[in-house]
């Protein structure tokens, strides 16, 4: 799943967006999460937080859909997720 992280620089934040298996490891529940951190280490700590384990040490792409960027940097340090490719608003991620 790799291939399926992105990641930008904001200013001085990072935005780490990924397409992860979400906490309850159901075999079709993937999240888009994306959150505004200040490395990519520090996201992928938060990230873990949330309960999403195998969180890649790196993004692959540079590529992040704009609503993403824009969620992530309203609400800087908050990891942010909907259902992979639903037309849902980005809530956080509990």
């Amino acid at each position: 799943m790799g291939d399926m992280t992105a990641k930008a620089r904001v200013a001085d934040l990072v935005i780490a967006y990924a397409v992860l298996v979400d906490a309850s490891n159901a075999c079709d529940a993937l999240d888009e999460v994306v959150v505004a951190a200040g490395s990519w280490a520090a996201a992928r700590e938060l990230l873990r937080a949330c309960g999403y384990l195998r969180v890649p040490r790196r993004a692959m792409s540079n590529k992040i859909p704009a609503e993403a960027v824009e969620a992530a940097l309203t609400n800087p340090g908050m990891v942010l997720r909907k259902r992979f490719r639903a037309d849902t608003p980005w809530t956080p991620a509990i």
